[in-house]
């Protein structure tokens, strides 16, 4: 008998994942995902070669630069969306989905067997993944929604919630994985679920639906864990019946676990259990902490699901995979899923304990755990160039940077109305790969104030005495 998804070993999870991810592979390339398998192609990949993970390094990560730079990647984000036809399901789908097109037909006909075709190759439903650079569409066919649910019932397991609850949902309604992937945990529960109308994002609006619906569980941003407790007791509600309580969107910290904790406990919540949600803006699931008592600041990282995402962790610098335990920027390639995306995708976010396999002390489930905190969008600054507003991404700079030099340096300068320059070694003493820098960085809108090429000596000063995390930038004050 199959081991449930939670209690897999590191080995078993480790050959299911060689096989999604060859399957996944042959699906983007073969199929119609344009940016991954132009990137698959340049980098030499051939799916129906591939032997898993470990040729998982020979697949080029991909940033938002190298998908909206419109010299990388002229498809733009739309190259990221699968165009499926009948002919890819034949080519590229695994068994289960081919027996099911083929019974369709055999029970339905040609009509009933379309649907099935459709289920697997359109995409019918979308989030918004906003950065800079623009946004990117996320896109998930009728058979992607079941995964979103299967994700979103598993996430409710971490939070302690069942079919029994009854959810009120204060998410802002929105194209965003955040509100979407807690509606989908409804549906993948079976539970009843509310999901409140929130006019101009007033939280207290939203709380009209408590008394109605008497909810056993809500979902909250982690932005209004102080704003809903001071509305719960503004409006008077009784807290006592609440079970479960969800926070969407990013990490906690301890004072935030501990204040929330205790305002729910004051207002009668004293059975209650919290856990925080997390997902990559451009992935395609919200991973879950293991809840735990309202007034304890315990966390043990947010649990993955190794059978529908594969999760490194690599250098923001250099874009090799790192140990685990060690901090880095969180990675992600999508297992199964037939909506669109590309392998590898570096999300920008930085788990600060890195990924572990270890099982949990807390909940038992020997599933990766990604933290136990992440800071979300952790190389991008915010400040003005020549006058305009910009969101500067150190990863950028050195994405750009790495294939020319040996050694680099970027450093912003000014604060907020500042600039950045680049402090580089060369690869070569030809001109050309420096000018081209500037042209890469000047087209995604954050040109240098200048490129300075220097020597191992002069670079090993600016390096000394910054962070080891962050050892190829530094900010200036």
């Amino acid at each position: 008998m199959a081991r449930p998804w939670d209690q897999r070993s590191p080995s078993d999870n480790r050959r299911l994942q060689d096989q999604l991810l060859r399957q996944t592979l042959l699906q983007l390339q073969l199929a119609h995902v344009p940016t991954a398998r132009a990137r698959l192609l340049a980098a030499g990949v051939d799916a129906r070669r591939f032997k898993g993970l470990d040729e998982l390094a020979t697949i080029p990560s991909a940033t938002r630069a190298d998908v909206l730079d419109p010299v990388r990647n002229p498809e733009g984000a739309r190259g990221m969306v699968l165009e499926g036809t009948a002919e890819g399901v034949r080519r590229f789908s695994d068994r289960s989905v081919l027996y099911r097109v083929a019974a369709a037909r055999l029970f339905g006909g040609e009509e009933v067997q379309q649907l099935a075709v459709e289920a697997a190759t359109r995409p019918i439903h979308q989030h918004i993944a906003y950065g800079p650079g623009g946004p990117i569409p996320v896109t998930y066919t009728r058979d992607d929604l079941d995964l979103l649910a299967r994700a979103g019932a598993r996430l409710a397991q971490l939070a302690g919630i069942d079919r029994e609850d009854r959810l009120l949902n204060l998410m802002p309604f929105g194209p965003s994985l955040d509100f979407w992937g807690v509606f989908y945990m409804a549906h993948g529960v079976g539970l009843a679920a509310v999901h409140s109308r929130r006019e101009g994002g007033d939280i207290l609006r939203a709380l009209v639906a408590f008394e109605a619906t008497r909810p056993t569980a809500i979902a909250i941003p982690a932005d209004d864990i102080e704003s809903f407790p001071a509305a719960a007791k503004e409006a008077g509600l009784d807290l006592s019946e609440l079970r479960a309580i969800l926070v969407v969107g990013r990490s906690l910290t301890k004072a935030e676990r501990e204040k929330l904790g205790g305002d729910v406990l004051a207002l009668g919540a004293t059975e209650a259990r919290i856990a925080a949600a997390y997902g990559i803006a451009e992935g395609r699931v919200l991973w879950g902490e293991c809840a735990v008592p309202a007034g304890k600041t315990d966390t043990f990282g947010f649990h993955t699901y190794p059978d529908l995402e594969l999760v490194e962790v690599l250098s923001p610098e250099t874009g090799q995979m790192m140990p685990e335990e060690t901090p880095g920027e969180i990675t992600i390639t999508p297992l199964g899923w037939r909506g669109g995306g590309v392998p590898r995708w570096r999300s920008g976010d930085l788990a600060l304990g890195g990924v572990t396999s270890k099982t949990c002390p807390n909940c038992g489930r020997s599933v990766p755990r990604v933290g136990p905190s992440v800071r979300r969008s952790a190389w991008q600054r915010r400040l003005r160039m020549n006058g305009r507003a910009v969101r500067f991404d150190f990863r950028y700079a050195a994405a750009s940077a790495v294939p020319r030099a040996l050694e680099f340096q970027v450093e912003l300068s000014g604060g907020e109305e500042g600039s950045f320059e680049v402090y580089i070694k060369p690869r070569s003493e030809d001109p050309a790969p420096l000018i081209e820098l500037f042209e890469e960085l000047e087209r995604w809108g954050t040109p240098p104030a200048q490129i300075v090429v220097s020597t191992d000596s002069e670079l090993a000063q600016r390096l000394a005495g910054n962070d080891a995390l962050f050892r190829r930038f530094a900010e200036r004050p």
